[in-house]
């Protein structure tokens, strides 16, 4: 641009929409104020100067400086082009300091300690302004005059604020976080604004100068649109993380429907451009496609995926040699179930609030499942029991006490033909093949060998409220400094309230951050009783050769109604489906055979198995059960 050009954009500052009235678009922006005539901001070489300095082996300073700097740049009246090539130089310092603070909030489970919470806010509140600074150029150039009106720098602002909200969106999932309060109106009007006005589908580069694939403002929308919709509360960080850097490709096989075809409402998503709301299913919603509404085709989308799924190895064990993540079939799957139907409710919800005694992790299940007895436990009056008023003479027994709807008694049996099994993905999975592709693992690549317990291994109960519950499990509030961190997939072990020694399964699925750093988690009971066991490769053991045996948890619930069957819960392992195991549980040992993978994630496998009949089980004639027969086949 010209000096003249330059002096048209300071003289911009005054007019409407800067300062303190009201923005055209109503897009968040903090009140400008004149700057102090030596500010270095006023200067672009000064500025340059200044991220010269900047000290990037100290993380720590570099994020205050750039922080402060960047508060301040957004609240002065700068020029729209000088305000443009300024903010440019921001980028790199936030995307290097963002990346550095993530080890103190990603994949250190949850509640966050109080660092953990400010450092994960400080890198929010970092993409935050980011957006503003070009949410403020967008916010003039709109209010301006239109005489000089810079139409690329128009594209390149309203596509930049698209793409730092949607890394505000990603840094509010990964401590989930619900949406910021007016976000998806921004995010909405400023793609509303652009395809009305003929400028949605304008390549912009990543960054000036630099090589990059070429997006567009409907590419950043759609990708926002599929992050949204893929409900990352139910993913864990790392797997949002995954996801959110394969947006940019997954968005090229996406559409948004200019009217409609009158097809399916599977694999599609729909937004009100007019309203501060997320995109939505549309079996919730359907409307017709129009200037007030954006329609997302996922199909062919969800085509590839399933391609994909196939091609998928079934851990991220490939991942630690090639150095970058990998999707994995667990990852895939679930994002196709989110893509492909709405996130319908199974179960009513009964709003109850009842205390439970709970502990996080496989090892912690099996430890106190076989911790030595102790005395036994006396409980506390919660809204949980129905206990008499007064206490029974002195010397005579306490009569039992009655347990209301809230308890664990109470709680059905999820079968295993739910969503896990029923669908065509895991319908004859091997996790190998006659080839040897996927190779699976032996016990002894994974897993930790169990010890004698002890009655110091016995892991600490802590104490949770539900906020409600339903036939498949509750909605937990997790809370308290003693609480243990935890991650989406997490098994919880729920301890019965008549004894102590006795523990249901459940599976964190959705977590929900409230205010105070208070955890909402989405727990699925899986079985009300599991058994502590242990499982080693066939082979004699002797005192000289000692075969490791491996922790697990076996369920086995015989009752018809729901059509279960027993399974096998242990640590991820990537066991080959058809393999025999020696099974240790209640002090014998039996021959078992694994035949199906019924759930397998970052947190532990389960599988579905059947006892195998050994040597010592064969009649000693050789004859089989069904010899008796052999005379009436022929003749049928």
């Amino acid at each position: 641009m010209t000096e003249s050009d330059n002096n048209s954009n300071e003289k911009r500052v005054n007019k409407p929409g800067a300062g303190g009235q009201r923005p055209y678009l109503g897009l968040q922006i903090p009140t400008q104020s004149a700057p102090k005539a030596d500010n270095i901001l006023l200067d672009l070489k000064e500025t340059e100067g200044w991220f010269d300095s900047l000290p990037m082996a100290n993380v720590g300073e570099t994020a205050r400086q750039v922080f402060s700097t960047l508060v301040e740049f957004n609240r002065i009246e700068i020029p729209d082009l000088l305000r443009a090539k300024t903010v440019e130089k921001f980028r790199p310092p936030v995307a290097y300091i963002t990346t550095n603070l993530q080890k103190y909030y990603v994949d250190v489970g949850l509640p966050l300690s109080a660092k953990g919470w400010k450092t994960a806010s400080l890198a929010r509140e970092l993409q935050k302004e980011l957006a503003i600074s070009y949410k403020i150029i967008v916010e003039r150039m709109m209010s301006g005059d239109s005489a000089d009106f810079d139409r690329r720098l128009l594209v390149i602002a309203l596509h930049r604020a698209l793409h730092y909200l949607g890394q505000t969106l990603l840094q509010n999932a990964l401590v989930y976080s619900a949406w910021p309060e007016g976000i998806w109106r921004e995010i909405n009007f400023l793609y509303s604004y652009a395809s009305q006005n003929g400028i949605h589908l304008i390549p912009v580069r990543p960054d000036d100068g630099k090589s990059g694939v070429s997006t567009t403002i409907e590419d950043i929308f759609k990708s926002l649109m599929l992050f949204a919709s893929a409900t990352p509360h139910r993913l864990r960080q790392s797997h949002a993380r995954l996801l959110f850097s394969h947006l940019q490709d997954w968005s090229q096989f996406t559409t948004i429907l200019t009217q409609d075809d009158g097809g399916t409402s599977l694999g599609r998503f729909n937004v009100d451009l007019w309203t501060d709301s997320a995109p939505m299913h549309n079996s919730l919603r359907t409307p017709l496609p129009g200037k007030r509404m954006a329609v997302l085709d996922v199909r062919e989308l969800l085509k590839r995926l399933r391609s994909d799924f196939e091609e998928a190895p079934w851990d991220s064990r490939g991942s630690l040699q090639s150095g970058s993540p990998v999707l994995t079939r667990p990852l895939l799957r679930l994002l196709i179930l989110a893509w492909s139907r709405p996130p319908d409710r199974r179960f009513v919800r009964t709003r109850l609030n009842f205390d439970l005694q709970v502990v996080a992790g496989l090892h912690a299940i099996h430890g106190n499942l076989q911790a030595d007895d102790q005395a036994p436990y006396s409980t506390t009056r919660t809204a949980l029991f129905r206990l008499e008023e007064s206490d029974p003479p002195s010397g005579t027994p306490r009569r039992k006490v009655t347990w209301s709807s809230g308890s664990l008694e109470n709680v059905s049996l999820t079968p295993l033909d739910n969503e896990f099994v029923n669908d065509s993905m895991f319908n004859d999975s091997h996790l190998t093949n006659d080839s040897g592709k996927n190779a699976g693992s032996s016990l002894k690549d994974f897993g930790e060998e169990v010890t004698p317990p002890s009655k110091e291994e016995e892991a600490v109960r802590h104490a949770v409220k539900t906020i409600n519950e339903s036939a498949g499990g509750y909605c937990i509030r997790w809370q308290g400094d003693d609480l243990p961190r935890i991650k989406i997939g997490e098994l919880i072990g729920v301890e019965s309230p008549t004894d102590r020694r006795r523990y249901g399964l459940g599976v964190i699925r959705w977590m929900t951050q409230q205010p105070d750093r208070i955890l909402d988690l989405g727990l699925e009971v899986v079985s009300t009783r599991c058994e502590a066991a242990e499982v080693r490769e066939p082979g004699k053991q002797s005192l000289r050769n000692r075969i490791p045996a491996y922790k697990c948890l076996v369920i086995n619930d015989t009752d018809p109604s729901s059509n279960a069957t027993a399974s096998l819960v242990m640590n991820a392992l990537n066991l080959t489906i058809g393999i025999d195991l020696v099974l240790s549980i209640g002090g014998t040992e039996r021959l078992i055979r694994l035949t199906k993978v019924v759930e397998f994630s970052s947190a532990f496998a389960r599988y579905l198995f059947e006892f195998v009949k050994s040597e010592a089980e064969t009649p000693a004639d050789g004859s089989r059960p069904e010899d008796e027969f052999s005379d009436l086949w022929n003749s049928l």
